[in-house]
């Protein structure tokens, strides 16, 4: 299993997320693409203080293509075991990308200073997804690779 560490900031700002063994699904693709984000999501961090607006659009633009690429990665290997809760989980899925649209619109209209809200949201919403709904979905997957019952 692997575990994914959370440095808090002084105001409580999401800060830093070191990628751990613990924080692991089990899925060597879906936990390479979890590190991908990781590393996305630490790039802005770095750029939290920054006022460099090009810079933090095109890391913005990263974490968008990332995820969405990774949401249909996970998606596909849903449907093709027929994954009883893929309703839910892709909800979950258009939940975040409907949050982060709005998040990106913001800042793109001249709201530089939601780059602290939008790498805490990013952070805090991957540790949540990946701990839960993402280990849910791949020990069903294992089980089902295996020929076991379902949830």
């Amino acid at each position: 299993m692997s575990t994914t560490t959370v440095k808090m900031g002084r105001q409580g700002a999401f800060m830093h997320i070191e990628w751990t063994d613990e924080h692991q699904t089990g899925h060597p693709v879906i936990d390479h693409e979890h590190q991908g984000i990781v590393d996305i999501i630490n790039r802005l961090e770095a750029l939290v203080d920054s006022e460099n607006a090009t810079e933090i659009g095109e890391v913005l633009c990263d974490i968008t293509d990332y995820v969405l690429v990774h949401f249909g990665h996970e998606e596909t290997l849903m449907q093709s075991i027929r994954y009883p809760l893929f309703d839910q989980h892709m909800l979950s899925h258009c939940q975040f990308f409907s949050s982060l649209t709005q998040f990106i619109y913001g800042f793109e209209t001249g709201r530089v200073g939601l780059i602290r809200e939008i790498q805490a949201f990013l952070a805090s919403w991957l540790v949540q997804h990946e701990s839960a709904e993402d280990k849910l979905f791949v020990n069903y997957l294992m089980r089902h690779q295996a020929g076991g019952p379902g949830p």
